[in-house]
């Protein structure tokens, strides 16, 4: 097995000697200004480079910081480990890893290409949030690729803790903070629903939202950015974390104050005001939301029941990991306002096995 070490030491050749190759011809297609920003690159190498032939592009992840650079290597370290694992039809899903390259003393990461258009793609064209149909396929595509993964990695099957694990992340990261103590009643319960059963620990991507989701002719044909993964986690964390996302965003383009289109009782309110909606409102998206979280659910071989409180727990898990101080402290306070359970009595979570 390959080794990535976390001090790195630039003896391969540098970043520079790559894109400026003679015959080599590049694009850069994402930066950005986080404290783990990194500068991503799309390029075709000279011929000869890689196996893959010399019609073949790579991706070139780039540290801009110290921070990015220790991203850049857990990444490193979970393409590797995915390179070994048994996913069968998945593997052309997920980047291949293929080199690490020298940038300024810092580790960049070469990977093979997964070709396909981000699903943030899609969700943020006109009115397709605002329709059933397509945030049904959007759910079903993540959900079937996840339920693959997973059953694919799965290995022993442990008490689930993993609302424990945030509670604690939670108070470390936020003491004294006016709304940790309500926030923490909200883990405890879903700890108390979760703790007394057993789930299959799977390999964990750790930021399975849909703008790292790849989609080509109606199938997901790529799963990227695996720095955040494990190797052994709690599968609920990325079905979780899917729906999450995917509803936060939803008043993305509506005004302050005004009704979401499509979404009878969703108003642009407040910070995570769709997330609110989805898991304790009436219509078509909440039905859809928790009917995703319900099958993941079931396929982990889990009571459907669980998923409010492994939804709190996904909004905790944020809450005490997001890069973003101002991002994670939404989170916390979101968390804080959403009852222990909610009380109506279609929203009861019944097992639909």
């Amino acid at each position: 097995m390959t080794e990535v070490s976390n001090a790195f030491h630039p003896h391969a050749r540098s970043v520079h000697d790559l894109l400026f190759a003679p015959g080599s011809r590049g694009v850069l297609i994402a930066t950005s200004r986080d404290p783990d920003a990194k500068r991503t690159f799309i390029m075709t190498p000279p011929a000869g480079t890689y196996v893959d032939g010399p019609a073949s592009p790579v991706a070139i992840k780039i540290p801009v910081t110290t921070a990015a650079a220790t991203a850049i290597s857990r990444e490193t370290r979970m393409l590797i480990a995915l390179g070994e694992a048994s996913l069968g039809g998945l593997r052309h899903t997920i980047p291949r890893y293929l080199e690490t390259l020298d940038s300024d003393g810092l580790p960049a990461v070469v990977t093979s290409v997964v070709r396909g258009a981000p699903m943030s793609v899609g969700y943020h064209r006109w009115l397709h949030t605002s329709r059933r149909r397509p945030v049904a396929e959007d759910f079903a595509l993540a959900g079937g690729w996840l339920r693959q993964f997973q059953l694919a990695t799965a290995g022993e099957r442990a008490r689930i803790t993993w609302a424990s694990e945030v509670a604690d992340q939670l108070r470390a990261r936020w003491p004294g903070h006016p709304r940790l103590e309500a926030a923490y009643l909200r883990l405890t319960a879903a700890d108390r629903q979760l703790k007394h059963h057993r789930v299959a620990r799977t390999i964990v991507h750790g930021d399975y939202w849909f703008g790292n989701l790849l989609v080509d002719d109606g199938r997901i044909s790529g799963v990227v950015d695996w720095e955040s993964g494990v190797r052994a986690g709690w599968p609920l964390r990325d079905l979780v974390r899917f729906a999450l996302s995917y509803c936060l965003y939803l008043d993305r383009h509506t005004r302050p104050g005004q009704q979401v289109r499509g979404h009878n009782g969703l108003r642009r309110e407040g910070f995570g005001a769709g997330i609110k909606y989805s898991l304790l409102e009436a219509g078509w998206l909440p039905d859809l939301v928790r009917l995703y979280l319900r099958t993941g659910i079931d396929a982990a071989g889990l009571p459907t029941g669980l998923w409010y409180g492994a939804a709190l727990t996904g909004i905790g898990e944020i809450a005490a990991t997001a890069n973003d101080d101002a991002f994670a402290a939404n989170h916390l306070e979101l968390l804080a306002a959403l009852p222990h359970w909610p009380m109506a009595d279609d929203l009861s979570g019944a097992d639909i096995r």
